[in-house]
């Protein structure tokens, strides 16, 4: 962290409050979603410790929940509740633990939740996880998806949060664009915020599936910050199952090539970028803040993905996916990249 930039340190956090401030100035959608009353109904209406997810009332749980969430527009995700997280006192931990709910009958992961400790954070790389294949698990590859994957297994709890690998009841089937443009960033600012403060941060995940449907319409996610109350961190966001020139089947995970074009090409333009080196707030895989100020003017090297339009540091791991025919290293200043019409990567942060 640049100790030059003047900044407390409880502004260089990811409270995400900032970037809604930021976003909104963009006509991003704030979602006025009472969690009070409906986070614990789609909970129970996808798993339970006693009950069938699947009885009556599962499927209106969540189509209510969802009737709230603005239909996605190109963004990754949307904020709840003011963005203001809603845990009960009940709900709330002190100590690093976690609790996953059964699988319901149709093999689908219910709520995660997890109060993140310093002493909880793995200290091993993730392993393999590939012997789990969640409700909705398809292969199917396009070559404009980063990594090509359309899905990938997505954590409920990440991996850097909770040290689980191969653990089905907290797997899902998630798009790519859900799990690095939607999910990921939430996943690093706990991440940074744990590491640097050796604080807890108490953490809900809620897969949204509705009726019978395999693939989930998206994942709720909540945090807040217990030693500082919420001061250092706290979020509320649905972040959609989606996939940018991608159909997708809810029912079954099937998919295929959209016919409408508009949104991909809006996407690799990046119309719907957070922009978060220029925010200057938001944390990197390393836990690093970008600070786009500390990097005006600043040559050094970067990878460009010439098939998706984005750029990226070196060592980041969506590197180690692309393709050579698409790979274009460079040595330039970020702000020559941004006028070759590339967008920053939404994993490092450039």
């Amino acid at each position: 962290m640049n100790n030059n930039t003047g900044k407390t340190r409880s502004t260089i956090y990811f409270t995400v409050a900032l970037v809604l401030s930021v976003l909104l100035t963009f006509s991003m959608c704030s979602c006025g979603v009472d969690t009070s009353s409906v986070a614990g109904n789609v909970s129970k209406a996808n798993v339970s410790e006693d009950t069938d997810s699947n009885d009556a009332g599962g499927k209106d749980a969540a189509e209510d929940f969802l009737a709230d969430i603005p239909d996605w527009s190109g963004y990754a995700f949307c904020y709840v509740n003011g963005n203001a997280p809603d845990f009960r006192q009940d709900e709330i931990w002190t100590s690093t633990q976690e609790s996953l709910d059964k699988l319901d009958k149709l093999g689908r992961c219910g709520t995660a939740s997890s109060c993140i400790g310093p002493d909880g954070m793995p200290t091993e790389t993730r392993g393999d996880i590939s012997s789990v294949e969640p409700t909705g698990w398809h292969t199917e590859r396009y070559d404009f998806v980063e990594g090509e994957a359309l899905y990938n297994r997505c954590h409920l709890i990440a991996h850097m949060l909770s040290g689980d690998d191969a653990v089905p009841r907290n797997l899902i089937t998630g798009t790519s664009y859900m799990n690095r443009d939607g999910m990921l960033p939430f996943e690093n600012a706990i991440a940074a915020y744990v590491r640097e403060t050796k604080n807890h941060v108490m953490y809900r995940v809620t897969p949204v599936f509705v009726g019978d449907e395999l693939l989930a319409r998206g994942v709720h996610m909540e945090a807040v910050s217990m030693e500082d109350d919420g001061e250092g961190l706290a979020f509320n966001v649905f972040c959609y199952n989606v996939q940018p020139g991608v159909d997708i089947d809810y029912k079954t995970g099937d998919n295929k090539l959209s016919e409408d074009t508009t949104a991909l090409e809006e996407y690799q333009a990046g119309k719907y970028a957070m922009m978060a080196a220029t925010l200057g707030a938001i944390p990197s895989e390393t836990g690093e803040y970008a600070d786009s100020a500390d990097q005006e003017g600043q040559v050094r090297e970067y990878v460009l993905n010439t098939n998706t339009g984005r750029f990226h540091y070196p060592d980041c791991s969506s590197v180690g996916a692309m393709k050579d025919k698409n790979r274009e290293d460079v040595e330039a200043t970020r702000e020559e990249i941004l006028d070759r019409g590339f967008v920053p990567c939404g994993n490092c942060n450039p």
